[in-house]
């Protein structure tokens, strides 16, 4: 398991600096592209925004997370699922994705308050 942002998929550009919709993920994982075989969300801190999400394509996993200091998608971590059933690729995802939710929470809450107006 390790940090692949040197092989990050190349459609992490295309994305927008903004957490996304599921419906959003949904589409990744079912676009034509031959090496995607899939895409799920994990629930973030704000209801019906996705700032993380399972990327699955030929030989790796990405979980791939919405930094909001940057304003960019990155990945998180990635690995390989050889010898994984579908469901230990999904449990494993969720537990690096819950991983980046509790280590970046204060960096959200502060984004979060950047982008309140003042009342």
């Amino acid at each position: 398991m390790a940090d692949d942002s040197e092989t990050s998929p190349s459609f992490l550009t295309s994305l927008p600096s903004q957490p996304i919709t599921d419906d959003i993920v949904k589409q990744i994982g079912e676009s034509d592209t031959s090496k995607i075989r899939g895409a799920m969300g994990f629930p973030g801190s704000t209801p019906s925004e996705i700032e993380a999400f399972l990327l699955e394509m030929e030989a790796r996993t990405y979980v791939i997370v919405f930094n909001r200091s940057a304003e960019q998608w990155q990945v998180y971590k990635s690995f390989e699922m050889e010898g994984m059933s579908h469901q230990e690729i999904v449990d494993h995802a969720s537990e690096l994705a819950n991983e980046w939710l509790a280590q970046s929470l204060s960096d959200r809450i502060a984004a979060a308050e950047k982008t309140e107006p003042d009342t």
